[in-house]
């Protein structure tokens, strides 16, 4: 098989593998794929010689001969091709079984990867194309544009450590070393960290990592709630989407009584602000975190809840909320806010100017969503844009306009606003909510978070269902 001068469409080659492989099957075998090509090209490239275990399985994949019978040895000459990387790595998991596959029906993938002028970012389309089909919404892949805008905020720079308790694919991380690549021309100096409580999620980031020519401290699989392996160590910048309004995270209990509970022990129904104080615990003392919520978070009127928004308002780590549209997530239909918090607002380095000491930005924005398609929405450039501007802006940082407050758009608020507004910190409620609009975003949200569960009760059937049908097949 020679490589095509013009590359051919993902969704061809996936196409013809429909019904011999399920749609996230036939994915992870593409991003195997692409894994093998980047290991047979780094071989190639290296006049000195050493491996070729790599570049020889790759060969033989692009081989004609190789096609022309129907039943063919392929997972063999995949797995002797990255003997080496799962040596470092761990043993690829859950691949799909490939011995009655037909020659004719994976050729295409394969041909599809050879062609590809920039695997990497095809590794990041088959990505974004697994989002959307296994529905497990931000739990283990956030968006690029959502991820681009969190490191905006973030701004990391040279030399700085950057973790994710929950990292999923990772992107956040990903995106980290882009920014930094853009702005100071090196990704080296940037220490990646990572931790995942599922372990396909830990070998797709490793996969990620390597066809991006990246390297991660990656650990798990296991919970950063209840089993943080990276114990002893704060970080420059704390990212995070973990899964939202998670229940049951407390392991019967046993996870209540910890140190990182500083402002309250959260409630064993729903993990949002266990994942906050734990990224909290993670920031060096000029470091800065941020990570995506549920809005509902932003205002919910439970005591424990309240209790601990006034903790994070009262210790002054909060540092800014920035509100975003529904439909941003793939299977998410619950809005969704950025939560920024700061070690230190007074002046320094990464901070900037303005001592912001007992002040909070707040940004609503709503309504600056453009449609994708298949329900999804984004956000477009200049609006992230905007909202990284506007948060650099009312820090001080270098190179700004002085910040003022824009009706409809932002708006700096004290401890005392806060206060009397029993800590809710919803930037729409401060900025343009009127009493009927808070009730409006409360009915809304209820409904949001009940048609996500009914979602995940359909999909739960729809696996029932296979299971029992699976079970009378063999009666």
């Amino acid at each position: 098989m020679k490589r095509a001068s013009k590359e051919l469409p993902l969704e061809r080659a996936l196409d013809v593998l429909r019904g011999a492989l399920t749609l996230e099957d036939a994915l992870l075998f593409a991003m195997v794929l692409i894994l093998l090509r980047h290991e047979a090209d780094t071989e190639r490239a290296n006049k000195l010689g050493g491996q070729r275990a790599a570049l020889d399985a790759w060969q033989t994949l692009t081989t004609q001969d190789f096609w022309r019978g129907d039943r063919h040895e392929l997972a063999d000459v995949i797995r002797s091709g990255l003997r080496k990387w799962e040596s470092d790595h761990g043993k690829l998991s859950g691949l799909p079984n490939l011995a009655d596959m037909r020659g004719p029906q994976l050729a295409p993938l394969v041909e599809c990867v050879a062609a590809a002028s920039d695997p990497a970012a095809l590794f990041d389309r088959c990505l974004a194309e697994q989002a959307l089909t296994i529905g497990r919404g931000g739990e283990y892949y956030t968006p690029a544009e959502i991820a681009r805008l969190l490191i905006g905020l973030m701004e990391p720079r040279a030399g700085e450590t950057v973790y994710d308790p929950a990292c999923g694919s990772g992107g956040l991380l990903l995106r980290a070393s882009e920014y930094v690549k853009l702005a100071a021309g090196r990704t080296g100096s940037l220490a990646l960290h990572g931790q995942d409580v599922n372990q396909m999620a830990l070998q797709t980031a490793a996969m990620n990592f390597t066809v991006h020519d990246l390297t991660a401290d990656l650990r798990g699989p296991a919970s950063s709630l209840t089993r943080d392996l990276f114990p002893n160590e704060i970080f420059d910048v704390v990212v995070a989407n973990p899964p939202f309004n998670l229940s049951g995270w407390d392991e019967g209990g046993r996870a209540r009584y910890d140190h990182r509970w500083a402002y309250g022990v959260p409630p064993a129904s729903n993990a949002n602000f266990a994942w906050v104080q734990h990224v909290i615990s993670k920031i060096s003392p000029e470091g800065r975190a941020g990570l995506l919520l549920p809005t509902g978070a932003a205002f919910g009127a439970k005591s424990v809840e309240r209790h601990i928004r006034a903790g994070l308002v009262e210790n002054d780590i909060l540092s800014c909320v920035v509100e975003l549209p529904a439909g941003l997530i793939p299977h998410l239909r619950n809005p969704v806010s950025l939560w920024l918090f700061s070690g230190s607002k007074e002046p320094h380095g990464n901070w900037g100017s303005n001592d912001r000491s007992r002040q909070y930005l707040l940004i609503d924005a709503r309504e600056t969503a453009l449609p994708l398609g298949r329900g999804r929405r984004t956000i477009p450039d200049e609006v992230r844009g905007r909202i990284t501007e506007t948060f650099a802006a009312w820090r001080g940082a270098q190179g700004t306009v002085p910040y003022e407050d824009v009706p409809g758009w932002c708006r700096s608020v004290s401890t005392e606003d806060l206060a009397g507004q029993k800590y809710d910190v919803l930037p729409s409620h401060h900025i343009s909510g009127t009493v009927a609009e808070v009730a409006q975003v409360d009915r809304e949200e209820r409904v949001a978070r009940l048609t996500d569960e009914l979602y995940k009760l359909f999909d739960k059937a729809r696996r029932l269902e296979g299971e029992l049908r699976d079970l009378l097949g063999q009666l």
